[in-house]
């Protein structure tokens, strides 16, 4: 019978070598061997910790308190600033000015006069003022009115 017959082998394929089970590049020991490949690290078992104590919330907010609050250190502006924007903005809008075309007339950075009015900037310097207001023909003092 044809199913007697062992196959045919290849070069280097030996029969103790084809029985052997395959060990990775990473293993240790043998791999017949069930126990685990490695050691525990430590035989001390680890002291037991004492849970820190959490500290006591005060605030319902969980941002951290300032030192020092803002209004303490400067004096609240914004609604002046509001009021200075919004007259400036009415004094563009009446005069029919276009901030680009009219910080470029008058020699100014356009960035200036549009942070001005978004509120990237807080305030114009006042040489910038004197110059917008050469090319309004007017006077500085007519932008916040």
């Amino acid at each position: 019978m044809a199913f007697d017959k062992e196959p045919p082998r290849s070069v280097g394929d030996s029969r103790s070598e084809r029985q052997k089970p395959r060990r990775s590049a990473g293993m240790r020991g043998t791999p017949r061997n069930d126990s685990p490949e490695h050691r525990p690290i430590s035989t001390v078992p680890p002291k037991p910790r004492a849970e820190p104590k959490k500290p006591e919330r005060v605030s319902t907010s969980r941002y951290v308190k300032p030192k020092v609050l803002m209004g303490e250190v400067t004096a609240p502006r914004g609604l002046e600033i509001g009021k200075q924007r919004d007259a400036f903005r009415a004094f563009m809008i009446a005069r029919h000015l276009r901030p680009t075309e009219w910080a470029r007339a008058a020699g100014v950075p356009p960035g200036e006069v549009l942070g001005f009015l978004t509120g990237k900037i807080r305030t114009i310097a006042p040489q910038t003022l004197e110059k917008l207001a050469c090319a309004a023909n007017c006077a500085p003092g007519d932008f916040f009115r």
